[in-house]
């Protein structure tokens, strides 16, 4: 995202770096933005320049300041990012007490262990400050995707805002989620579904009372699958986190067609009452049998097909689709991309603007 943004600023640099406490070394690199270039094209690749450290971040705050150094200090500002939650040993020794000659502004990920050296980094630098706005967003995902869910599920995103107690007269609504890949390794369409789709979907169906929320995901090494139901807490959010799955775990023999006969299974036991079936694919496998049998498989409930990257399989997703009362496929963006979220996307636009003053 910084990348992109630093396209239209002609003849500016970009730097990076990373410190590994185990060896104890930093990997960095800086080139010039090529303004020509997008993330669509793609960008020209960093090298990787991996040198021994003694003093870890410092080390690390240290070469960033002499990378800039090297351009003459011209308009550079250093942006460091912390995970929120490592503060062990001696890895931040001598960081609050670094002083900076370009401002640099500090940003935590997630916890706030490192909140007041991060604080001190920045007020020890002209004009850097200590951001508190969140990075990622939870979850991951696109808002029109967000917006379609709302529509499929019968809602409208001003639920998510309105108390529940304001919310009535609507039937309870049964969800399985299909995890339409193979799940033998954690891939990223594994974690877009599992991290972000999943508690999106639990969180959006708080607002049906008595409704049910179910999984499945099929690993063809060995031939199994994974599944659970639950009635959805309208009491719990994410915040307060949501009672957990079991994982209950079978063999099966048709893979994802068997992963469709289960989740019609799990609808059909709460009685077929106002069901759906959510059908994710990673885009991205066809190969041998794995999705032999979904697209004759007939549903007596809707099922919405999506893909989450490629499209080899996107004929299949629409005969599955098809083949239910009412379904739909998709090609609406899942996961963002990038995956920040919009807060932080400004708030990078006005510092990255405020050094051209």
């Amino acid at each position: 995202m910084v990348q992109e943004k630093l396209t239209h600023f002609p003849d500016s640099c970009m730097g990076y770096i990373y410190v590994m406490s185990t060896a104890n070394t930093y990997t960095s690199d800086m080139k010039v933005v090529d303004s020509a270039e997008t993330k669509e094209t793609g960008y020209t690749g960093f090298a990787r320049r991996r040198t021994t450290c003694t003093k870890n971040m410092a080390s690390g705050l240290a070469e960033a300041h002499k990378m800039i150094s090297s351009r003459g200090h011209h308009n550079g500002i250093i942006l460091f990012f912390s995970d929120g939650l490592m503060n062990e040993g001696d890895f931040f020794d001598g960081t609050n007490n670094f002083i900076s000659e370009v401002p640099v502004h500090t940003f935590t990920l997630a916890g706030d262990t490192y909140n007041n050296v991060l604080q001190s980094i920045a007020a020890n630098s002209p004009g850097g400050k200590f951001h508190t706005k969140p990075v990622p967003e939870r979850p991951n995902l696109s808002t029109p995707f967000s917006k379609l869910l709302d529509s499929l599920l019968g809602g409208t995103p001003e639920d998510v805002e309105r108390p529940l107690g304001s919310i009535s007269g609507r039937d309870p609504l049964d969800v399985v989620m299909v995890y339409a890949f193979d799940c033998t390794d954690s891939t990223p369409a594994w974690y877009t579904v599992d991290s972000g789709v999943f508690w999106l979907v639990q969180e959006k169906l708080t607002h049906y009372v008595d409704s049910c929320m179910g999984y499945i995901y099929v690993m063809s090494t060995p031939n199994t699958y994974t599944s659970d139901m639950k009635v959805v807490d309208s009491a719990e959010t994410k915040e307060t986190g949501y009672t957990g799955f079991a994982r209950r775990r079978m063999t099966c023999t048709k893979n994802m067609a068997s992963g469709l006969v289960e989740a019609h299974k799990m609808v059909s036991s709460r009685g077929y009452r106002n069901g759906i079936i959510l059908f994710f694919s990673d885009g991205l496998i066809n190969k041998g049998d794995f999705f032999d049998g979904t697209e004759k498989f007939v549903s007596t409930v809707p099922v919405h097909t999506f893909t989450l990257g490629g499209d080899a399989y996107n004929q299949g997703l629409q005969d599955i689709a098809k083949n239910s009362p009412g379904g739909t496929f998709t090609r609406l963006p899942v996961p963002e991309r990038p995956h920040l979220s919009a807060p932080f996307s400004k708030l990078l636009d006005s510092l990255l603007g405020g050094t051209m003053d």
